[in-house]
């Protein structure tokens, strides 16, 4: 196949023939919603828990190496595809530049696409970095909700992509970023998460703490219309637990964004979400470091019938390093307890008791850790590394800001007790200095020098914390696209460099893989459709997050299909 053709494409849809098996059709209910994925993918996560596993088998280890390719199709994206699809009905969901993609997945053909114009003043500073991102839509009944980059939820019909509402959010405090020459004003929120449909509600993570310092929220809102239900504080107010960990006016400061789609607990009746660093990156305007900021760098649980924060446990105490943890939270069952997981950038899994929010432990995956030495039983952490004075020289920290693990999605399989790290080595070279103003935004206040590591995406096991096996990408640095595992005991990614792997889930054994020649930045899903189980894979943008010259891509995207 000539590479060159596959570097102009969009998505990447792989698939498998087998047996014939009944397919869902027509409008998706919560029932629906609340099984484990099969014949559709109907969250970003793969179910409510967010373990991204499927319990289709078809494709399994004795068969992944029959894989062919069967097509190929484009969305024309112009940044980076950050998107995990949905797929339902014959058709597979995917957003991109603010639009929305319906995909046949009989041929690739789009069978619709919906548009949405950004305002004319849209702008303001750092926003061109997210334009155009997106990382998921939601499903429920006979809409796709779509969330845009100016915090507009729309809700489209999903055979038809005929809009029947679009619902804006300003009245709630959640304005988009203006160009600074037009409004005077560069803040706003930037949404790229993707929503989620729970019981009752259309989820909405708000964040914009890049945009100059913003506080994050949770929105709850109405599937029929998308008016707001409640909305969800990240950040402590001051009477509230933890309110005394922020120097008074805490919103002036914000931060706490949560970046990446959450997890959910229909039997507590808790969504569980991560979020992002306090801003600026500069500690004297948090307490001089010394203070914990809870609600930054923290995972957060938040009741979804009335919008109140059950807990908030801070995993990076003032997080002076930029070790915010937006990763989903994983709802895993261990030993009867219900457990959230989460691998994060701190080179750490952390386990928490779900309904509480109580520390269980934390499991070290990284290979070099020095910020701290570890956690100890009350979940804090030991031996943190001194600080470098503002103006000072720089001090090596590892893992670098980009973490051990960064925004590509992990997974979980239960059959197998292991879960699957888009994971990499690396360190920083990190120092403060002077907080500038930009635009009429508050700068970092910090600078840093990455020093780029291996790509290597590992198993570990969930109870143990013992690392299982490792695919080392040796010279390649960055991270997989994300993970996606199956009860056929098989693991999928794209790595960063483009190489598509099926990898044997207990073992690690490489299986299947094609050199696609374009980067991932997101996770594969599966499905069945018409008796084959598909595996689709979002291709697209430029290594990123790594030294580019290592990979030698160019910008491109694509969605390939395979089949035996």
């Amino acid at each position: 196949m000539n590479k060159s053709w596959m570097l102009k494409a969009g998505v990447a849809a792989l698939a498998a023939a087998g047996f014939a098996a009944p397919a869902l059709a027509g409008p998706v209910s919560e029932q629906m919603l609340a099984q484990d994925p099969a014949d559709s993918w109907l969250h970003t996560n793969g179910n409510w828990a967010g373990h991204r596993y499927s319990t289709l088998a078809q494709v399994n280890t004795r068969n992944a190496k029959n894989l062919k390719v069967a097509w190929m199709t484009s969305v024309g994206a112009k940044t980076d595809s950050q998107a995990t699809p949905l797929y339902h009905d014959g058709l597979i969901y995917f957003p991109q530049d603010n639009k929305v993609f319906a995909i046949n997945a009989d041929n690739g053909k789009i069978a619709w696409r919906y548009e949405h114009k950004l305002p004319e003043d849209w702008g303001g500073y750092n926003v061109p970095f997210f334009t155009g991102k997106h990382r998921g839509v939601a499903i429920l009944g006979e809409y796709i909700y779509f969330l845009s980059n100016d915090n507009k939820l729309h809700a489209i019909q999903y055979k038809t992509g005929k809009g029947a509402w679009v619902k804006s959010y300003e009245q709630a405090g959640i304005v988009y970023p203006k160009d600074f020459s037009r409004s005077g004003d560069s803040n706003g929120y930037i949404s790229t998460v993707g929503p989620i449909a729970v019981k009752g509600a259309i989820l909405l993570p708000m964040n914009g703490t890049d945009t100059g310092g913003l506080e994050g929220f949770v929105l709850g809102v109405s599937p029929k219309d998308g008016s707001l239900l409640w909305k969800a504080n990240m950040i402590p107010r001051p009477d509230e637990p933890g309110g005394d960990t922020w120097p008074p006016g805490s919103t002036t400061y914000g931060g706490a964004g949560p970046w990446i789609t959450g997890s959910y607990d229909p039997d507590l009746k808790m969504y569980f979400t991560g979020t992002a660093n306090a801003y600026e990156w500069n500690p004297k305007n948090r307490g001089g470091g010394e203070m914990d900021n809870v609600g930054a760098a923290s995972i957060v649980a938040v009741n979804t019938e009335t919008g109140k924060v059950q807990w908030r446990y801070v995993g990076v105490p003032g997080d002076p390093f930029d070790y915010d943890i937006p990763q989903t939270p994983m709802v895993i069952t261990i030993d009867g307890k219900k457990t959230l997981v989460q691998p994060n950038k701190t080179g750490y899994i952390h386990h928490l008791d779900a309904r509480t929010g109580r520390f269980l432990k934390a499991d070290r995956f990284s290979d070099r850790i020095n910020w701290i030495s570890g956690y100890d039983s009350n979940g804090r952490p030991k031996d943190m590394l001194a600080l470098p004075p503002e103006g000072g020289d720089p001090i090596e920290v590892a893992p670098g800001l980009l973490g051990g693990v960064n925004m590509y999605p992990n997974a979980y399989n239960p059959n197998t007790g292991n879960i699957y790290l888009a994971a990499t080595e690396s360190s920083m070279n990190y120092g403060f200095e002077d907080i500038k103003v930009i635009s009429n935004v508050r700068h970092f206040g910090a600078y840093q020098e990455f020093n780029f590591g291996d790509e290597v995406d590992k198993a570990v096991n969930v109870k143990s914390g013992k690392e299982v096996w490792r695919d080392t990408q040796a010279g390649k640095p960055g991270y997989a696209g994300g993970m996606l595992t199956t009860a056929g005991s098989l693991v999928v990614y794209t790595t960063q460099g483009g190489r598509f792997t099926v990898t044997d889930a207990r073992s690690g054994e490489r299986l299947f893989e094609l050199d696609t020649g374009i980067a991932a930045k997101s996770g594969p899903i599966t499905f069945m459709h018409k008796g084959k189980q598909m595996i689709v894979q979002p291709l697209g943008g430029t290594p990123g997050f790594g030294r580019d010259e290592a990979h030698g891509l160019e910008f491109g995207h694509s969605i390939i299909a395979f089949t035996q």
